[in-house]
């Protein structure tokens, strides 16, 4: 849907037997990260009482290791594992700028060790890092992008299917009344997330045959419904980029600049609009736009006075960081929490939690990695056989916009982790999976051929280059 559909024929990936088993292994390894059936009821009743009142989970959780985390952790590094052993031969692109750009990352974060405030913290974080590339190399060995679209659209579609279910026995299922926010089995903002990467994956599904819309569209539908119902705006707002990136993507030529320029100009007409509009049906608009959730909106929830502070702390070690992960250890956590009456696990923005971790380079180097990953893609998808790689695209989008406000990705979740399998899929190079695209006719799509600048303006690729001229008869005037 968002991405140009291709017939490949003889290509169809793995069985659905391997996508389904794959689906429901990560989906109970992060289970046990950060998943429970009465979350929902949790979240309602400590919204409804002071921070102060209620026990800081997030520093509990930095002073001891949790099993079920652990576990949850061991069973992604499993996953990998026995995806790896199972799959073809894997060629490794040393030559690649991507691929020294993943390692350059990692080995940062391991070197940050020396320097940790908190080292015994920064080992567990590594850890797991470890663990997540471990999954996510492995999976990449064994399935590509359209598989990895399948098994996260299965997984985060189970989970919110599990989390309706969880607030119905709960009794906290009520969409309708104020202040709601649906949860299901995890916070609402991790609720958020995952509701649009369902969105998000589902616009790239793929069949062999033919494309099912209806099926394609309940999905997408199911996804915006959970993420409306968690009133997470800045997890919207990097949806909107996403798709919007993807749309313009995926066409060439003329078709792109007339996508840009019409939503450009929806864009002038809907600001037109407004201002147009009347007092009441600005402060509705508004309303909407914040999804019902206007309180402390003039310091975005909180953050501001928190992006400041945190700043201010991040100074201190501006070039190196405090160690991976170390800096949100429980000291750090309780007294940020108890400055600004709020359980405050992270600085809710990737870009400063990356300087406070591994400090300015490690934000370069971060930032380096996943745009040449983005790079790469763009390179790929214009291959046969490979629009999938616009997932690659979307998802770095998504992840760069939603890290504004928040600090999920990449995270220690199932959101970041697809991330890295997305990245991983086009790092690795699968020899058995190229020759075989390279030998599939691949019958080109109508209006997204590849274009060119000719004489006669844009033309298709197989179009010539200039215009045929009849040849004069011998001897004719």
């Amino acid at each position: 849907m968002y991405a140009p559909s291709t017939d490949n024929s003889n290509h169809v990936g793995a069985s659905w037997g391997a996508r389904c088993a794959v689906a429901i292994a990560l989906g109970a390894a992060f289970w046990f990260v950060g998943h429970s059936f009465t979350e929902s009821r949790v979240t309602q009743r400590q919204g409804s009482l002071l921070a102060s009142r209620v026990e800081n989970q997030f520093a509990e959780q930095q002073k001891v290791t949790n099993i079920g985390s652990a576990a949850g952790y061991l069973l992604v590094a499993a996953v990998g594992a026995a995806c790896w052993m199972t799959a073809p031969r894997v060629a490794w692109a040393w030559r690649s700028p991507l691929m020294w750009l993943g390692l350059a990352y990692l080995l940062w974060c391991v070197a940050s060790m020396a320097w940790s405030i908190e080292p015994s913290l920064s080992l567990r974080k590594l850890a797991i890092l470890g663990f997540m590339y471990v999954g996510a190399v492995g999976l990449a060995s064994r399935f590509d992008l359209d598989d990895l679209a399948w098994i996260t659209v299965l997984t985060f579609f189970g989970y919110l299917v599990v989390g309706v279910a969880a607030e119905a026995a709960c009794g906290t299922l009520r969409p309708w009344s104020n202040g709601y926010r649906f949860s299901g089995t995890c916070h609402p903002n991790d609720q958020g997330l995952q509701c649009a990467l369902l969105v998000l994956t589902a616009g790239f599904l793929t069949w062999r045959h033919r494309s099912r819309v209806w099926l394609q569209g309940a999905l997408i539908a199911a996804g915006l419904a959970g993420l409306a119902m968690t009133k997470s705006r800045t997890t919207l707002a990097a949806l909107l980029v996403a798709v919007g990136l993807a749309a313009v993507v995926r066409w060439r030529g003329p078709r792109r600049w007339i996508v840009v320029c019409g939503g450009l100009l929806l864009t002038c007409l809907a600001g037109l609009a407004a201002a147009f509009s009347s007092v009441a049906a600005r402060d509705g608009l508004a309303d909407v736009a914040a999804m019902g959730r206007r309180e402390n909106i003039g310091t975005l929830s909180g953050r501001l006075p928190l992006w400041k502070q945190a700043w201010i702390e991040a100074q201190d070690r501006l070039i190196a960081g405090h160690g991976y992960g170390a800096f949100w250890r429980e000291r750090n956590v309780l007294r940020f929490s108890k400055r600004f009456a709020w359980h405050i696990p992270h600085a809710h923005n990737a870009y400063i939690d990356h300087v406070l971790a591994t400090g300015l380079v490690g934000l370069l180097l971060f930032l380096a990695w996943v745009i040449t990953a983005a790079a790469a893609a763009l390179r790929r998808a214009e291959q046969p056989g490979r629009a999938s790689s616009y997932l690659v695209v979307s998802l770095i989008a998504f992840s760069l916009v939603h890290g504004v406000s928040e600090s999920k990705l990449p995270g220690a979740g199932m959101a970041g982790f697809v991330l890295l399998a997305a990245i991983a899929c086009v790092t690795l190079h699968r020899p058995q999976l190229e020759a075989q695209l390279a030998a599939e006719p691949m019958e080109p799509t109508p209006g997204l051929r590849p274009w060119r600048l000719g004489s006669c303006g844009w033309q298709p690729a197989g179009a010539p280059r200039w215009p045929s001229m009849p040849t004069p008869a011998r001897g004719g005037r």
